[in-house]
């Protein structure tokens, strides 16, 4: 993952902390927080996987039109 996606999970967990009560955050590590963000990049993992299985499937089709244009030529 690059680290700019990194980035994105450090800034949503930081917003996340930001909206929690002093007697919230003492209850949560660090450790915890660390878990977090990994789940929020492996969200984005995720997303981006199949952000480019949808394009690699219109890919495809627009090939195969391509290709069946040109047949009909």
């Amino acid at each position: 993952m690059s680290d700019r996606h990194r980035k994105l999970a450090e800034d949503v967990v930081r917003t996340f902390k930001d909206t929690l009560s002093q007697s919230a955050l003492s209850d949560i590590s660090d450790a915890q927080f660390e878990d977090l963000a990994l789940m929020v990049r492996e969200a984005i993992a995720e997303e981006l996987d199949a952000a480019a299985t949808i394009v690699e499937e219109a890919a495809r089709r627009l090939r195969r039109e391509v290709e069946k244009r040109d047949l009909e030529l």
